[in-house]
C-alpha cells in the first residue's frame, strides 16, 4: 500500500514538473514579444508606405499620360494656325493654344510635385527598411535564445517521461488508470496530501472520521470535495512536515 502511494506521489511530482516545462515552452519571453511587436508594427508601416507609393506612382503615370495627349492636341492645334485665314478664327485658336499651354503647365507642376513626394517617400521607406533589418536581427537573436531554451526543456521533459514510464509500470493498472483520469480532469493534480484535516488539492476540510481513517494508511481514499486520491502527508512527506513544524510562530518571530 505505502509503496504504491509512494510511486503515485513520485509520478505526480514528475507530471507537475512536465506541466511546468510545457507551460514554459508555450510562454514567449517578454523580450521576444517586445521585438516581435516592433517587427509587426514596422511590417505594417512598410506595407502602408508601399501602398501609398504605388498610389502616387499610378497618379503620376496617369498625369503623364494625360499630358502626352495634351501635347499632341497642342501640336495639332498649332498646325491648324497655318491654315486659318480669318482673323476672328485665328484669335480663337490662339486663345485655345494658350489655355492648353496653361493647363499643361499646371499638369507639369503636379507631376513634379508627385515626383518630389515619391522621392521623399522612397527615402522614408529606406529608413524603415534599415530599421527593419536591425529589428529582424534582434528578433532572430532572441528567437534563437528561446529555441535553445526550449530544446533544453524538451530534453529535460524526455528524461522525465522516461523516468515516468518506469515508475508507472510498478503501479497497479486500475490505480494508475484512476490517477490518470483524475489528473486529466483536475488540472494535472490527481493525488494530494492531507494535513491538519485539510486536503491540499482543493484546500477544503475533510471530516474528522475520514482524517482518522486516512492515518491508518490501509486503503485508498478520496477527498469528499474534489474527489482526488488523498494520503496522510505526515507518513509520506515527513521532511516537508518537519520543516513546517520547525518554522517559528509569529509570536516567537516577534520576540526573537
Amino acid at each position: 500500500m505505502q509503496e504504491e502511494i509512494s510511486k503515485l506521489i513520485e509520478l505526480q511530482k514528475i507530471d507537475l514538473e512536465v506541466l511546468k516545462i510545457e507551460k514554459n515552452m508555450q510562454e514567449i519571453p517578454q523580450s521576444l514579444q517586445k521585438v516581435q511587436k516592433e517587427k509587426e508594427a514596422l511590417t505594417q508601416k512598410l506595407e502602408n508606405l508601399n501602398h501609398f507609393i504605388e498610389e502616387k506612382k499610378k497618379q503620376k503615370d496617369l498625369f503623364e499620360g494625360e499630358l502626352k495627349q495634351e501635347y499632341q492636341r497642342l501640336k495639332s492645334t498649332q498646325a491648324r494656325l497655318i491654315q486659318i485665314r480669318g482673323t476672328r478664327e485665328y484669335q480663337l485658336l490662339l486663345r485655345e493654344i494658350e489655355e492648353i499651354k496653361k493647363a499643361n503647365k499646371q499638369k507639369e507642376d503636379e507631376i513634379l510635385k508627385l515626383m518630389e513626394e515619391i522621392e521623399n517617400l522612397e527615402k522614408e521607406k529606406e529608413k524603415l527598411e534599415e530599421e527593419m533589418k536591425k529589428v529582424e536581427s534582434i528578433f532572430e537573436e532572441e528567437k534563437q535564445k528561446f529555441d535553445s531554451f526550449c530544446d533544453k526543456l524538451s530534453m529535460n521533459k524526455n528524461e522525465l517521461l522516461k523516468k515516468r514510464e518506469k515508475i508507472a509500470k510498478k503501479i497497479p493498472t486500475n490505480l494508475l488508470r484512476k490517477y490518470e483520469a483524475l489528473r486529466e480532469k483536475k488540472g494535472g493534480l490527481g493525488i494530494a496530501p492531507v494535513d491538519n484535516y485539510v486536503c491540499e488539492g482543493c484546500y477544503m476540510s475533510i471530516p474528522p472520521q475520514l482524517y482518522n481513517e486516512l492515518q491508518k494508511d490501509n486503503r485508498y481514499y478520496e477527498c469528499p470535495h474534489c474527489k482526488r486520491l488523498i494520503y496522510y502527508k505526515r507518513i509520506y512527506i515527513q521532511e516537508e512536515v518537519q520543516k513546517e513544524e520547525r518554522k517559528p510562530s509569529l509570536k516567537e518571530a516577534s520576540s526573537s
